[in-house]
């Protein structure tokens, strides 16, 4: 008997080596496919109690456009993107493959939206992917023949990372109007440098292997993902010195900054938008890149006239005059002082450092030193400042780096990006004609999961936002753990000038576990449009008569009476006297839980629960109140670096409503006498709401409004705080009306 057990236990030991070398040596493994459409197209009478809900307000409001309010989402991610696979794998909380076939039925089905736009990263595109997306958006388009149920665009994500703030351009999704094969690129066209360099990395065997050998059950996930490297690696970089028209399909094609991919897009003259997107986020932009130089130099009006205000990574609407890092009159940078309401990351590294020496009785001088050691490092690290302490922990850095009076922020967020910012800048180099942005504002999702529009309810944190986190408290443990506690050495690692190894590396070097708990449900674009067509929807996002919401269905009108016309917003005006500005607003529909009757019958209860977690876009009759509409005022700069701080009067005009339903107007008087270019544009708000993310870190503040302890949202291990719901005033932003002074 005991032969016989031991070689049972030889065998195993002999079957589990040969397995673990098979995965650690990437031996198994299947590529994703795009999935499988199941819905079909909504029912008529869908369609129409949409549009009746909206009319309903229309007649009480007075307002006889016959234009529709449609809701999309034009920033959704499938597990075709690297961070959205990776955020899939089930140690991480995942909930496995997210095909765009899910997509199509989640936004049909789930979020009820009437279009939508597939935006994954073209950096992690191959031409399979590129081919499989295109023929799942075809299906799901064809599927709305005669109905236009649903809309749904095709796209991809430039995606730009440097550490450098002059070579650094962000991140912009580029979305066509056309499908067909012979219309579009044949290849999603991605960013050169660092966000390509991360995508070909690959995962460290401990990513992979360890994972796939402890948990056999989820094996095909982890190997899945191995696969999905070795996919991009053995797609050829593209040559420079080929045009893009004369390339071969089977090649990544890089566009190293915006005049490039402009260029490159504008070759295949085909319809296209570029619309820039997490221009505040701090996760990986240097606290100094400043959005003047892509005015001086990048921007391409034809095409770049949206920009997303507000996702599931926050908001970028506010502008602050502070800022994480400051420039001195050398061009180096240098810690900024604490101000009343800001803590800079680098003054809080130092801090932490001084009190460690405290503890540690080293001597005044020489701690003072390291304080100050510690500080340089911090600010010169940029997106990395966290690791300018030695095995620090998330929350002895408290609110440092982040806009604490702002609604819904960013992490880490760059005000010099802010939708504010840059609509007050202007470039004199024609002095006669000045340049300036003038863009719709547009919200979306940012999903990565599948998902879009998934703020139609705030509910359920890891299938409705991007945050993400070891599913276990072993894991956890084991990462408190590894930050050993009292070291007085101070550590540079600057992700520019580290050897990348893995994807996880990236992770590490971004302060990744606090970023995961800023991640909100997303946002939605509403059109003011036409119809329910293609083209209609396009000409609506065009003209810029749009607007962006934090998630809820707010119904806005905000236009200009000038004489007998009446101009909605995005438009442009000339005059030397203000128009009467008229906005109006309603609530959004109060959810019902659970699915409507069109989702359950539609879809499999299967379905249903893996894709909408069994709770759908589900709207009672009842409107939530609008407490108030803000007006915020913007005079665009009138000389070469006229201060901004000035020139962003918010809130400029306030007027309480209270009411489901809101109509106001106003006048600018100043207009006239101050003969200067002004813009304007309005937020309606929503009566507070319970929302997820809203307390991100759990501060214990003290009697001057300061944080002193912080216990951030990390999903799997605060089950108390693992929705990190607070209140929150839900809102819809309107996209400018600009208004020049012309006598």
């Amino acid at each position: 008997m005991k032969k016989f057990i031991l070689s049972i236990l030889l065998l195993f030991i002999f079957s589990f080596s040969i397995f673990f070398v098979g995965a650690l040596f990437k031996q198994f493994g299947a590529l994703d496919g795009p999935g499988t459409i199941k819905g079909k197209a909504l029912p008529v009478e869908v369609l129409k109690d949409k549009a009746s809900k909206i009319n309903l307000v229309k007649d009480k409001l007075s307002i006889s456009d016959e234009k529709q309010i449609l809701f999309g989402d034009l920033h959704v991610h499938t597990t075709y993107s690297t961070d959205a696979f990776m955020w899939s794998l089930p140690f991480l909380n995942g909930k496995g493959a997210s095909p765009i076939a899910d997509a199509c039925d989640f936004a049909r089905f789930c979020s009820s939206l009437d279009f939508w736009s597939i935006n994954d990263h073209a950096e992690a595109s191959t031409p399979r992917k590129w081919l499989d997306t295109k023929k799942s958006i075809q299906q799901c388009n064809n599927l709305s023949q005669g109905s236009n149920d649903l809309v749904s665009f095709l796209g991809w994500e430039w995606t730009q990372v440097d550490r450098n703030p002059d070579t650094h351009f962000g991140h912009k999704n580029v979305m066509f109007l056309e499908t067909d094969d012979v219309l579009v690129p044949p290849r999603a066209i991605g960013s050169g440098g660092l966000a390509p360099l991360v995508m070909r990395l690959g995962l460290p065997w401990t990513m992979s292997a360890l994972p796939a050998t402890l948990d056999l059950k989820n094996r095909d996930r982890f190997f899945a993902f191995n696969k999905f490297f070795e996919e991009i690696k053995d797609t050829p970089i593209c040559s420079k010195d080929v045009e893009t028209k004369d390339l071969p399909i089977n090649c990544y094609e890089e566009a190293e900054d915006p005049n490039i991919l402009f260029k490159k897009l504008k070759a295949w003259e085909t319809p296209y938008m570029v619309i820039p997107h997490g221009t505040t986020w701090g996760y990986y932009t240097p606290a100094t890149a400043d959005w003047k130089k892509q005015l001086q130099n990048f921007q391409d009006d034809d095409s770049q006239f949206l920009f997303e205000i507000y996702s599931g990574h926050g908001n970028s609407e506010e502008y602050r005059s502070w800022n994480d890092a400051a420039i001195d009159q050398s061009g180096n940078l240098f810690c900024p002082k604490v101000t009343e309401d800001f803590l800079p990351t680098c003054q809080q590294a130092g801090k932490i450092m001084a009190l460690r020496c405290q503890d540690s009785g080293m001597d005044a001088d020489a701690c003072n030193d390291l304080v100050n050691l510690v500080k340089s490092n911090a600010v010169n690290m940029g997106s990395s400042a966290h690791l300018s302490v030695n095995e620090a922990h998330p929350n002895e850095f408290l609110n440092a780096g982040q806009c604490n009076d702002c609604f819904l922020p960013s992490f880490n967020y760059r005000p010099l990006g802010s939708a504010q910012y840059v609509l007050a800048l202007r470039d004199f180099a024609n002095k006669e004609n000045p340049k300036s942005f003038k863009f719709g504002f547009i919200g979306s999702s940012d999903n990565h999961g599948a998902r879009p529009g998934t703020g139609y309810k705030e509910i359920d944190r890891l299938y409705n936002t991007e945050a993400n986190g070891f599913n276990s408290k072993f894991f956890n443990l084991l990462s408190d753990l590894s930050r050993e506690k009292g070291k007085l050495t101070s550590t540079y690692l600057n992700l520019g000038e580290r050897t990348l190894t893995s994807i996880m590396d990236l992770n590490i070097a971004t302060d990744s576990e606090r970023q995961s708990a800023y991640f909100m449900s997303g946002g939605l674009v509403a059109a003011h449009a036409t119809s329910r067509d293609r083209q209609s929807i396009w000409d609506a996002l065009e003209k810029k008569e749009v607007y962006a919401t934090s998630g809820p269905r707010i119904l806005l009108w905000f236009d200009a009476k000038t004489g007998s016309d009446i101009l909605p917003m995005g438009s442009e005006i000339n005059s030397k006297q203000s128009p009467v500005f008229i906005v109006r607003a309603a609530g959004s529909l109060k959810q019902i839980p659970g699915c409507p009757d069109y989702s359950n019958d539609s879809l499999s209860k299967e379905r249903l629960e893996k894709i909408c977690n069994s709770e759908c876009y589900n709207p009672s009759n009842e409107r939530r109140l609008i407490s108030r509409i803000e007006v915020i005022k913007i005079l665009p700069q009138q000389f070469e670096n006229e201060p901004v701080q000035g020139l962003v009067k918010d809130v400029w005009k306030s007027f309480a409503c209270n009411k489901t339903t809101c109509k106001i107007s106003f006048e600018d008087e100043d207009f006239s006498t101050g003969r200067r270019d002004a813009i304007y544009y309005v937020r309606a708000i929503e009566e507070e709401s319970s929302t997820l993310s809203a307390d991100p870190l759990g501060c214990e503040f003290d009697e001057n409004g300061q944080c002193i302890s912080a216990e951030i949202c990390r999903v799997g291990i605060h089950k108390n705080r693992g929705e990190c719901i607070a209140p929150a005033e839900h809102r819809a932003w309107s996209s400018p009306i600009f208004l020049n002074y012309s006598s």
